[in-house]
C-alpha cells in the first residue's frame, strides 16, 4: 500500500486518495483545488481568500435522494475532458423585473444560452410571473418523478415531465422556468437533455450510459472492478455542451444575466504549479492540466482544478512524495535521498509566482 507523503508548498488546496484501478493495481490520485476571485468589472481574477477545499463526498442541494448536486467528490482518478460547471441564477435587470430572461456562457469552443422564464402554469401559459432571480437549478428545468414510479432519467428532479411536479417542495412553477433557448440544443442521441448549468449526477442519462454493463456475468467475473466496457467519460460531471478538449489559462469566459450587472467577464488564470514525483532513486516532473472549471456566479469565484494518477508498480523504487509548487533542486535531491534539509534559506524559491492573471 502507498505510504506518500504529499508536500503543498502552494496556497491552493491539495489532498490524496488511494483506489484500485480497472486491473485492480493500487493508484494514488492526488487532486489539487486553485480558487480566484473575479470581480465584476472585466478586472484580473486574484487569489481567492478562502480555497475551495477537495471534496470526497457529493453534496446535494436538498434531500439526498431528490435534489441535484451542488458539488461532486473530487476523487475521480482521471478525466478525459475539461468540466465547465457554472452555479448561479439568471438576473433581471438591476431595480426591475422580467418574466424571462437569456442567460448564457462563453469559454473556448463552449458557446450556451439558456432561457429563463418566470412561473407558469402550464407548458402553454404566455404570460410567466416576472421575477428579479430565478435560480438555475435542475428542480427547474424539464424532468421529474411521478408518483407510480416512472421517472425522467435524463433529470429526475425537474418539473413539468408527464405533468409531474418538481421534487423540490419550494418550486411553485407547473412548467419549466429553465429551457434552451434553442430547442434543438436540448436533443442529443433521440433524448431530451434537461437545460441547465451544473453538475449531470453520475445516476442520470446520458452520463451513466458511460459507466458500463453490469449483470450477470460481470458479478461473476470482474467484481468489485468496474466492467470491461466502463468509459472514462463517465467521470466528466458537466453536461455534454460543456466540456471541451483542453484549458491552458488565458481563455475569456463570458457569462450574461448571471450577475446583477448583466455581463461578468473575466480571464482564466494561467498556472504555473511544478509537480514532483519523488522516488526513492529519482525525481519526476509533471505537468499540471486543467480538467474542472467551477464557476460560482453567486460568490464571483472560479476553481481550476487538476489531478494526476500514479500506479503502483511492485517491485520497483517506491514513491515516497509528492510536491507542489517551485522548490530548489537541492532541496529535491535531498528529499529523495531521505535526509534532513539543514540548510539555511528557504527550501521553495518564494519569488515565483504559481499563476498569471
Amino acid at each position: 500500500m502507498f505510504d506518500v507523503a504529499l508536500v503543498n508548498h502552494t496556497p491552493f488546496a491539495a489532498d490524496t486518495h488511494l483506489q484500485m484501478d480497472g486491473e485492480g493495481q493500487e493508484v494514488l490520485v492526488a487532486v489539487a483545488c486553485a480558487t480566484f476571485y473575479a470581480p465584476d468589472d472585466d478586472g484580473p481574477v486574484r487569489l481567492a481568500a478562502k480555497q475551495e477545499p477537495v471534496r470526497f463526498i457529493d453534496e446535494p442541494r436538498g434531500n439526498p435522494a431528490r435534489s441535484s448536486i451542488v458539488f461532486e467528490s473530487d476523487i475521480s482518478p482521471f478525466k478525459p475532458r475539461v468540466d465547465v460547471i457554472v452555479e448561479g441564477a439568471a438576473h433581471a435587470a438591476p431595480g426591475r423585473e422580467a418574466s424571462e430572461a437569456l442567460v448564457s456562457l462563453r469559454l473556448a469552443d463552449i458557446h450556451k444560452t439558456l432561457r429563463v422564464m418566470g412561473d407558469r402554469s402550464s407548458r402553454r401559459d404566455a404570460s410567466p410571473k416576472p421575477f428579479r432571480t430565478m435560480p438555475i437549478v435542475y428542480e427547474r428545468a424539464l424532468g421529474g418523478s411521478a408518483s407510480q414510479g416512472d421517472a425522467c432519467v435524463e433529470n429526475p428532479v425537474g418539473v413539468g415531465w408527464r405533468g409531474t411536479t418538481s421534487v423540490d417542495a419550494s418550486v411553485a412553477t407547473a412548467a419549466p422556468n429553465v429551457e434552451y433557448d434553442d430547442p434543438r440544443a436540448a436533443r442529443h442521441g433521440g433524448r431530451t437533455l434537461p437545460a441547465g448549468f451544473g453538475i449531470v449526477a453520475r445516476h442520470w442519462q446520458p452520463r451513466v450510459g458511460f459507466a458500463g454493463t453490469y449483470d450477470a456475468a460481470w458479478l461473476d467475473t470482474t467484481w468489485p472492478l468496474p466492467p470491461a466496457d466502463f468509459d472514462s467519460l463517465f467521470h466528466q460531471v458537466a453536461p455534454l455542451d460543456q466540456q471541451t478538449a483542453s484549458v491552458s489559462g488565458g481563455e475569456i469566459v463570458e457569462l450574461t444575466n448571471v450577475t446583477p450587472s448583466g455581463c461578468w467577464r473575466f480571464r482564466l488564470p494561467t498556472l504555473d504549479v511544478p509537480v514532483h514525483l519523488v522516488y526513492e532513486d529519482r525525481v519526476e516532473s509533471r505537468p499540471v492540466r486543467i480538467d474542472t472549471v467551477a464557476i460560482d456566479a453567486n460568490r464571483r469565484i472560479v476553481t481550476l482544478k487538476w489531478r494526476l494518477a500514479v500506479r503502483c508498480v511492485r517491485n520497483a523504487p517506491a514513491l515516497r512524495s509528492i510536491v507542489l509548487g517551485h522548490v530548489t533542486p537541492a532541496w529535491l535531491s535531498a528529499r529523495q535521498r531521505g535526509k534532513t534539509w539543514l540548510a539555511r534559506g528557504h527550501a521553495f524559491v518564494a519569488d515565483r509566482p504559481l499563476f498569471h492573471a
